[in-house]
Order: structure tokens, then C-alpha cells, then sequence
């Protein structure tokens, strides 16, 4: 079938057709109920009324006439008036006059067309007169009112043509209101299905107030972000392969060279390779567990863990490092922390990369500062504070960013991979924590950390192992 038989337009014209047939229905069915009861009993009242009227001038014609004689002219000019058959008859039951002697005995018709009124006055019983509603073709030479009935009729007709008017009047409004109402729908469509084939850029307005208008500036979200993530996508595979490109060119020139004997394999050659393949399977494990932070799939290894003791040799780690660059590692920690529940070889690898990146970005003869509190009974604060340069407020917000570099220059031999605060914020996340940084230039750079001290009653689960 064609696609605009299933289309919401569509539907939305034929739902409102059937509704409103419906409703029409329903409202000609009882007005024509209530005005066939209403015609119904009127022509009952009316027929009454004139039976009544008959009755009394036949008693009057008896008395000013001292008897039915001559009735017959009189009763006919009645039928003629009423459109009814009148027979009379006298007290005794005898035939009186009969208006239409041809149309068989009254007593033999139907009971619903007949009705029998006794002829009365005074008291005295003069005798009694039938009328008779009569059938078609039996009313030659009367003059007859039109039926009640029609009444009912005519409201059915007028109701009918209403009707029809006022469901083509609105099928056509439906349709025009749905075609303006869906023309965003319509829009939003087709950029979804061109934002489907790769044409990121697709953007809707988003000024039609309402639900509209809010899908509208939704889909203009989704698109920007997606946009930005293929935006970040096609900067990782460049930032990958660029910074793979370093150690594996100086690997193939080593071997070049060792190759056409301009270098010989001795033990510094040698060195020197391994240092490359080393930075090359550093780089890779970092992807590896930023992927792994990133989609949720990192396993963490709770533990009790004392804190204190758990940046004394973290800090012991770096202490030869800090030392050959001139920066002096202070520990600034209370006599009381609270055992707080974490990886531990996550939360050493988070302290590390931040010590690391401190001594990086600090002047020799300065001082990295490794503290930690508990700033409310459900939070450990780790703290690693340096004396460097600081950092731009507006290079903040990138800090920890994939392979950002607060200083470009740098080579990656002397500013790492550009990974480690990336790495660190994700395993703090992981742990159900934050991350962020304070600075100001020219007086340093604080880079803190908030960890949950049990991430159990948090609603995360630990997982068997945190080494893979």
C-alpha cells in the first residue's frame, strides 16, 4: 500500500472522520428519537383535541335538531375537514351516518387507526362516534393536513445535510491544521534520514513552541553532539597515530641503521629501541584502560585501603624522579584518616599520574605537596599541589582532555602522552568520585580529588579483579 495510507496525517483525518460520524450519529439518532416521541404524542393530543371538538358539535346538531335526522351532510363536511372517516350512531347502536361507507365496518379495522368517543350531554347518553385515520387512497375529496410525523422527518433530513456539511467542513480543517502541524515532523524526518547517512551538520529550527519545538532543539542537540564525538573520533585516530608515528619511526631508523651498518648493535643501540618499544606499550595500556574506563567495562578490585599509607608509598615511588629534577615531595597528612573502600592499584595509578604531571610542570627547587582530609564523614579529599606557572583559565575546561598539552612545545619525552589526567579522571569516576583542578598563574596548580570512602553503599558493584 502507499506510504501516505500509513502516514500520521492520514490517520489523524480518518480518526477524526470516524469521530465525528460517530458523534453524528449518536446526536441524529436521539434528536430523531425525541422528535418522533414528541410528533408522536402531539398528533395523540391533537387527535384528541379534535375528536372532542367533533363529539361536541354532534351533541349540539342533536339537540338544535331534536334527533340525528339529516346528519349524513354535516358528518361528511366534517371528514372533509379532519381527513378522517366519521360514523355515528345513535344510543340504541344504531347507524347513523357514515362518511365513508365503502371502506368496510369501522368495528372490523385496525384499533390503532380507530377511536370510539360516546356522545354525551348532561348526562344523557345520545350516542357514540367512531373516527377513523384513514389509509392511502381512501381520502378521495377530503382535505387533509400534513402528518406530525413529517415533523421528524424533516429534523432527520436537516440533521442529515448538517451533518455532512459540518464532516466535510472538518476533514478539511483537520487536513489543513495536521499538514501545518506535522510540516516540522516532516523536516525533522528528513534531516534525521540525511543525519542517518553521515551528514552530521543537520540542523532543524527549533522556534515552534510547544512539544515540537522542544523534539526540535533535542534533535539539534543530538546532532551537535554527535557531530562533536565524530569530531573527537577522527581527532583521537589522529592523535593515535601520531603519537605511535614517533616511537615506531625511531624504531625502523635503528633498525635501518644497525641494518646498513652505520649503527652497530651494542647495548646502547639496543637501549635505546627498548625505551622506544617501553614508551609504545605504555602509550597502548593507557588506550587501553581509557577504553576501558570510558565504556564502563573497567573492573575495579575493592578493598579496605588505609590512605595515609597508600600515598607514603606512592609518594616513595616518586621521590628518586622529583629528587634528579631539584622538586623537594612533601606529605602533609592528619594523624587520623579514615580506611576509605577502593582499587588500590587504581588510586595509586590516579596519585601517580597527578605526582607525575606535578613534578613535570614544576621548577626546580620547588616544592609538590601530597595532602589528604576528610572533609565530611563519607568523603576522603586527596590533594597534589605544585609551585609551577599555572594554568590559563581558559585551558582549564581542557585540561583533562585526550593528549591536550597545557604547554605544546613540549616533546613526549618531556610531556608524556598527553593521557594521564584523562586516565586519572576516568578511574576517578569509576570510583564514583570527582576530579578537578585550582590555579592560578604564576603561583601553581592543585589538582584534587573527592573518592566516596565506601563506593559499596553507592549502589557500585566491585568486580574480581582489577588487573587484566
Amino acid at each position: 500500500m502507499p506510504s501516505r495510507f500509513f502516514s500520521i496525517q492520514f490517520r489523524l483525518v480518518v480518526g477524526f472522520a470516524l469521530v465525528l460520524g460517530l458523534a453524528l450519529f449518536g446526536v441524529s439518532w436521539y434528536v430523531g428519537s425525541v422528535a418522533q416521541k414528541e410528533a408522536d404524542r402531539f398528533e395523540r393530543r391533537y387527535q384528541q383535541f379534535r375528536a372532542e371538538g367533533v363529539t361536541r358539535l354532534l351533541a349540539r346538531y342533536y339537540y338544535r335538531n331534536h334527533g340525528w335526522d339529516d346528519l349524513q351532510g354535516t358528518v361528511e363536511q366534517f371528514a372533509s375537514v379532519t381527513g378522517r372517516r366519521i360514523i355515528v350512531e345513535d344510543a340504541q347502536g344504531e347507524l347513523v351516518a357514515d362518511t365513508h361507507p365503502d371502506s368496510g365496518e369501522a368495528f372490523t379495522g385496525d384499533a390503532a387507526r380507530s377511536q370510539t368517543i360516546p356522545i354525551e350531554r348532561n348526562g344523557r347518553l345520545l350516542g357514540q362516534v367512531t373516527l377513523v385515520t384513514l389509509a392511502p387512497g381512501d381520502s378521495a375529496g377530503t382535505i387533509r393536513e400534513p402528518a406530525v410525523s413529517r415533523l421528524a422527518s424533516a429534523v432527520d433530513r436537516a440533521l442529515l445535510l448538517t451533518g455532512l456539511a459540518a464532516g466535510a467542513f472538518g476533514v478539511l480543517l483537520v487536513w489543513l491544521m495536521s499538514r501545518r502541524v506535522l510540516s516540522p515532523v516532516r523536516t525533522l524526518g528528513a534531516a534525521a534520514q540525511k543525519l542517518g547517512q553521515g551528514d552530521l551538520a543537520q540542523r532543524v529550527p527549533a522556534s515552534v513552541p510547544g512539544e515540537l519545538g522542544q523534539l526540535a532543539h533535542t534533535f539539534n542537540t543530538m546532532a551537535e553532539n554527535l557531530q562533536e564525538a565524530e569530531k573527537r573520533r577522527r581527532n583521537l585516530v589522529a592523535d593515535v597515530a601520531h603519537e605511535l608515528r614517533t616511537p615506531l619511526s625511531n624504531i625502523q631508523g635503528y633498525l635501518e641503521a644497525v641494518k646498513d651498518g652505520l649503527l652497530q648493535p651494542n647495548a646502547a643501540t639496543i637501549n635505546i629501541i627498548h625505551q622506544q618499544v617501553l614508551h609504545l606499550v605504555r602509550l597502548v595500556e593507557d588506550l587501553r584502560v581509557l577504553a576501558l574506563a570510558e565504556s564502563g567495562s573497567l573492573r575495579l578490585d575493592y578493598q579496605p585501603v588505609a590512605p595515609g599509607e597508600l600515598l607514603e608509598q606512592t609518594a616513595e615511588a616518586f621521590r628518586a624522579r622529583a629528587g634528579a629534577k631539584g622538586v623537594q615531595l612533601v606529605l602533609d597528612l592528619p594523624e587520623q584518616l579514615p580506611t576509605i573502600e577502593v582499587d588500590r592499584t587504581r588510586v595509586t595509578q590516579i596519585v601517580g599520574n597527578l605526582l607525575e604531571n606535578a613534578i613535570l610542570h614544576s621548577p626546580e627547587g620547588s616544592v609538590v605537596t601530597i595532602s589528604a582530609r576528610a572533609p565530611d564523614p563519607a568523603t576522603l579529599r586527596l590533594a597534589v599541589a605544585d609551585q609551577g606557572k599555572g594554568i590559563e583559565p581558559e585551558e582549564l575546561s581542557q585540561i583533562f582532555d585526550r593528549f591536550y598539552r597545557v604547554d605544546p612545545s613540549r616533546s613526549r619525552a618531556t610531556g608524556g602522552s598527553g593521557l594521564g589526567l584523562t586516565i586519572a579522571k576516568q578511574l576517578v569516576e569509576a570510583h564514583q568520585g570527582t576530579i578537578g583542578v585550582e590555579s592560578q598563574l604564576g603561583k601553581g596548580s592543585c589538582f584534587y580529588v573527592e573518592l566516596p570512602l565506601s563506593p559499596r553503599r553507592n549502589g557500585t558493584k566491585p568486580g574480581p579483579d582489577s588487573r587484566f
